[in-house]
């Protein structure tokens, strides 16, 4: 080949390479970068907000009560929908008290309930929880340790100051409510009236004295049986004689007294509290037992009083007053029913 031919055929080749060069599109393809793992999504905190706590025998779990609410890292909160979970352990063939195990996305959320026993009642104050499901001797005896726990010993004369806030008058801060009213009425102010040179009220022990088998001194004030202010009540000085040591019963006799309708229910529930809080004062149907007995009555009416005469406002802030100050509260305000699984036809 002669040297014109090969150098054409050079010419040729370097300008097609030069063309395709610079006519070809480079592209570049990105290589996906796996994401990487972030905090805002995660679960920060997990809670049950809401579900139902006690159950029948033999009812069914109330899903539909169940309220999980989810927080996230980034603070984002949200409800968790009911299909998202799964429930482990729910069984109401028996009562007592049992745990569910709830699942959300690998959290584990173990919640307490509660199977009734047929005669048994809901109890949400958390006060009374070993209360529940007991009734006969066994509730008294729960009842008597619950209230006895926090108990703080009061004097006599703490009772003035005490009931002066418990027993107010609504109406008018200055007056208190009598439980036996008398000739100045219902509501009467408190400390020393000129007007009367005396006192318009004194405290009556609704559980009285001298069924009590301590008496309450004036000049050696110390706390006992007879100065629980739970017992003590602003009463007419002349009513609270007259009433003496009596059972109570829907009529007047030389034994028994009866009290207005309005505060049948208060008294009965204070008796109750007296012989659950000291197991040596006891309940009966005989108001001709002797006083050294250290026995109130008349029960099966009080048992009635406590249904007819429900606990009013008045009654629920006395028994949170006195809570403040005594340190326990009156367990057949919170929860008149106590009353007839202690001794009504619920008792056993």
């Amino acid at each position: 080949m002669n040297k014109k031919v090969l150098s054409f055929i050079i010419v040729v080749l370097s300008s097609f390479v030069f063309i395709a060069c610079n006519n070809t599109d480079v592209t570049t393809t990105e290589i996906p970068t796996t994401e990487q793992p972030t905090t805002e999504n995660t679960i920060a905190n997990i809670e049950v907000t809401d579900y139902q706590k006690f159950y029948e025998l033999n009812e069914d779990f109330n899903i539909a009560s169940l309220e999980i609410k989810v927080t996230l890292a980034n603070n984002d909160e949200f409800i968790v929908d009911h299909s998202d979970i799964s429930i482990r352990n729910f069984n109401s063939q028996t009562p007592g008290k049992k745990v569910i195990s709830i699942i959300y996305q690998g959290n584990l959320i173990n919640i307490d309930y509660v199977v009734l026993e047929e005669y048994a009642f809901e109890i949400h104050m958390e006060y009374y929880e070993d209360a529940i499901n007991l009734r006969g001797e066994l509730l008294k005896v729960a009842l008597n340790n619950i209230i006895s726990e926090d108990f703080v010993d009061l004097l006599y004369g703490d009772a003035i100051w005490v009931l002066e806030e418990s027993d107010i008058d609504p109406d008018n801060p200055d007056n208190v409510i009598l439980v036996y009213p008398g000739q100045y009425g219902e509501s009467v102010p408190t400390g020393y009236s000129s007007d009367i040179e005396g006192y318009y009220w004194n405290r009556e022990h609704v559980w009285p004295q001298s069924r009590l088998g301590e008496n309450v001194s004036y000049t050696d004030d110390f706390p006992s049986v007879a100065t629980d202010v739970h017992n003590l009540k602003p009463s007419d000085p002349d009513e609270n004689s007259r009433r003496s040591n009596d059972y109570f019963d829907y009529f007047d006799t030389n034994d028994t007294f009866e009290p207005r309708d309005e505060v049948k229910g208060d008294i009965a529930r204070i008796l109750f509290y007296m012989s659950t809080k000291y197991f040596q004062l006891t309940l009966n149907e005989d108001p001709l037992t002797a006083s050294n007995q250290k026995t109130m009555g008349i029960l099966s009416v009080l048992l009635e009083w406590n249904q007819l005469d429900p606990v009013d406002e008045f009654e629920m802030n006395r028994n949170n007053v006195i809570y403040k100050h005594q340190g326990n509260r009156n367990p057949f305000i919170d929860y008149p029913n106590f009353a007839e699984l202690i001794w009504g036809d619920l008792a056993e």
